[in-house]
């Protein structure tokens, strides 16, 4: 190969190679731009998603603040609600406790036939606003969820038959057969609910006879096994007008009653019915109806109970004879505060004919002193009084008996305030019972019996 030859070699070596470096500078160029742009995005891509972040953090700051302040706002609203039921609750029951209990205490005197009827029909309506008012407070804690359901021993014959009491002078007035059946598995005690059983029991059978103009009203209890347990069943029938099935769907909704021209002909706040499905559905059971137009209407209650074991009896006798019974073995001073002058009368009503030193005095402050000097051998206490009131009056007995090492003296509330933690807070600060208002004279003297005797039962261990 000629020199001319080599050096052309050469030279077309060195094209090659400079055309090879032009390539591959472009190409890392335009990886380097390509990188750089991809970088620019990514950047901006982050910035925008940091921006989207706290923009979203923001949104969801201010999302909960506004949730905290509506919760807030929620909470204060259904505080004043609660305060402004139990303060309504107390501002209806305490006069009511006055119209029932001289009502009741007036019953025991003797009255023309005439005036037995009228008192009748002051008891029956006075009653009867009472489960108003029931039904409105106890929906009112359902909706709230602050509902407690008791688990308590009690005699089932004995409640189902004072609901048949508090009914049988407005069936009487209608021409109605009223009849209250005991089916099997009825004897003996049960474990429940006494009082949701008998505002169950109360609001079917006023129904009943409220929308039966003529014919009967027919009530069959029995307690069933099911399963494990046991299953109580009311079953209320009347002869009415009957439900028919577009009534009915609207039958057990709260505030509605199946038409408005009932509503205006028959009255009634269409509480009762949805009330009572509540308090079966809380107890594991339902509240059904079968009926047709026409032809009357079947109600069937049904709910979980348990088997209690029924008391031996140590005596035929009734609460009242028995707490007379044990008043008359020796002389017992009762001490009471009550700060309403009907009420006080209603006391002296009902207490009358027991051998017993009754003393009342208008607050908690002149109840502590008289305590103090009399050593009474029970306490029935008012709560909200001037002065002092029947909390702070307790708590200071309690003291006292406890620097003094005294024995206990029974303290029993006697008390328009009776919302489940009004009971709590009574039987924390050491009360021994409740009886709410208003309250018949059976109550107060069943309360009254039962702490005596578990007095008496604790000094003789």
């Amino acid at each position: 190969m000629s020199e001319i030859d080599r050096i052309s070699a050469h030279f077309g070596d060195a094209q090659v190679s400079r055309r090879r470096y032009d390539r591959e500078r472009r190409a890392r160029i335009e990886a380097e731009q390509l990188l750089e742009a991809k970088s620019r995005e990514l950047y901006e891509a982050n910035n925008a998603l940091r921006k989207q972040a706290e923009s979203l953090e923001e949104t969801i700051r201010q999302r909960t603040a506004d949730l905290e302040a509506a919760r807030a706002q929620a909470e204060a609203a259904s505080a004043e609600k609660s305060a402004f039921l139990a303060n309504m609750s107390h501002e209806i029951r305490t006069p009511l406790n006055g119209v029932l209990g001289m009502a009741e205490a007036l019953n025991d005197t003797p009255l023309t036939k005439v005036q037995r009827d009228m008192l009748g029909v002051v008891l029956q309506s006075g009653h009867l606003l009472q489960n108003v008012l029931n039904d409105i407070l106890d929906l009112s804690k359902i909706e709230a969820g602050k509902y407690d359901i008791e688990e308590i021993a009690f005699d089932l014959k004995d409640v189902v038959r004072s609901v048949q009491a508090m009914f049988g002078f407005a069936a009487k007035e209608k021409g109605l057969d009223f009849r209250i059946d005991f089916g099997p598995g009825s004897e003996g005690w049960i474990m429940g609910d006494p009082n949701r059983l008998r505002q169950i029991l109360g609001n079917l059978v006023s129904n009943a006879i409220k929308f039966t103009r003529e014919g009967a009203v027919h009530v069959l209890v029995e307690v069933c096994p099911v399963g494990a347990g046991h299953e109580l069943r009311l079953i209320v029938r009347d002869t009415g007008k009957g439900i028919s099935p577009e009534e009915q769907r609207r039958l057990f909704k709260p505030y509605a009653q199946s038409n408005a021209a009932m509503s205006r002909e028959f009255g009634g706040t269409g509480l009762g019915l949805s009330i009572s499905r509540r308090f079966c559905q809380l107890m594991d059971g339902e509240l059904s109806v079968e009926s047709s137009k026409g032809h009357g209407a079947t109600f069937t209650a049904r709910f979980r109970v348990g088997r209690a074991q029924t008391p031996c009896a140590t005596s035929e006798q009734g609460p009242e004879e028995e707490l007379k019974q044990l008043l008359q073995a020796r002389p017992h001073r009762i001490l009471a505060a009550e700060d309403n002058k009907t009420n006080q009368l209603v006391l002296r009503g009902l207490l009358k004919g027991l051998d017993c030193s009754l003393e009342i005095v208008s607050d908690g402050g002149a109840l502590f002193s008289a305590w103090q000097q009399k050593r009474p051998d029970l306490v029935l206490m008012d709560i909200q009084m001037p002065v002092m009131s029947g909390l702070d009056a307790t708590i200071a007995i309690r003291d006292e008996e406890r620097k003094a090492k005294l024995p206990r003296t029974p303290i029993i509330a006697i008390s328009a305030n009776i919302m489940r933690h009004h009971e709590v807070e009574y039987e924390e600060i050491g009360m021994d019972g409740c009886v709410p208002k208003p309250f018949r004279k059976e109550q107060l003297v069943k309360a009254i019996l039962a702490s005596l005797k578990r007095h008496q039962n604790t000094n003789n261990l």
